[in-house]
């Protein structure tokens, strides 16, 4: 069931696949020290944020059951790390995580565990690195504070804390997180990857919501046209409910 993602994955790969990262494994005591739910960096605290209003701002959560995809837990930085980042800047998130096989739980319990997976990014609050990030859109903002980058905050670090936070969920088998800061990567097209995901998502959510939905009127049979095994469930469940 989670492969339904893994054409979203390829082409995420592909847009990035002309630029080298640096690759760190996750190392729990590399972790960033944690700020509170509530925590607040003004502007003259700031030493610059990421994916600011005026730049490009990614966020995306891809899931899959193949260990060639994800072997293993792993940060993944392409361009500048935060401490040599001197402005406001382009931005891109994206995780990639590699889950036994939720769908055996039956596919509502599936969609439940997959949606419980996306809400732990909501958990995350490294010190000095305030999150902003839209339940609507594909947009994530960081503004980083003078004092944390001084401390050292490095993506290292706020990785490792957002893989441990995914981690919780007892599906989640290993996660590779990318941090992507380089100027001219295609945001535009990893945006649009992003909004393909959440079209599976929300195709599958339909799916489940009305099985007896005729597939040549319904908004989301694009995507089922796309993604193989989509029109598959929806006649496995059909079948089961007659």
């Amino acid at each position: 069931m989670m492969n339904f993602f893994d054409v979203v994955i390829d082409r995420m790969q592909a847009c990035l696949s002309p630029y080298t990262p640096r690759v760190y494994q996750a190392d729990p005591a590399r972790t960033a020290p944690e700020g509170g739910k509530n925590q607040l960096i003004l502007g003259s605290e700031a030493a610059f944020e990421l994916g600011a209003l005026s730049c490009d701002s990614v966020s995306a959560l891809l899931v899959t059951q193949s260990e060639a995809v994800v072997p293993q837990d792993e940060i993944l930085v392409y361009g500048p790390d935060l401490g040599d980042i001197q402005g406001d800047c382009n931005f891109a998130r994206i995780a990639v995580l590699r889950t036994d096989d939720i769908a055996k739980n039956g596919e509502q319990a599936a969609f439940a565990i997959l949606k419980e997976i996306e809400t732990r990014k909501y958990g995350v609050y490294p010190e000095g690195y305030m999150i902003r990030a839209a339940a609507f859109s594909n947009r994530e903002q960081a503004r980083v504070s003078k004092k944390a980058l001084k401390a050292g905050l490095n993506f290292e670090q706020v990785g490792n804390l957002f893989i441990r936070e995914y981690k919780r969920n007892r599906h989640v088998q290993a996660v590779k997180l990318v941090f992507v800061t380089l100027p001219n990567v295609p945001y535009g097209e990893l945006d649009a990857l992003a909004s393909k995901a959440q079209a599976i998502t929300k195709a599958l959510d339909h799916i489940l919501d009305d099985v007896n939905m005729d597939c040549n009127a319904c908004e989301w049979k694009v995507v089922c046209d796309e993604v193989e095994g989509l029109k598959e469930m929806h006649g496995k469940i059909r079948r089961r409910g007659h």
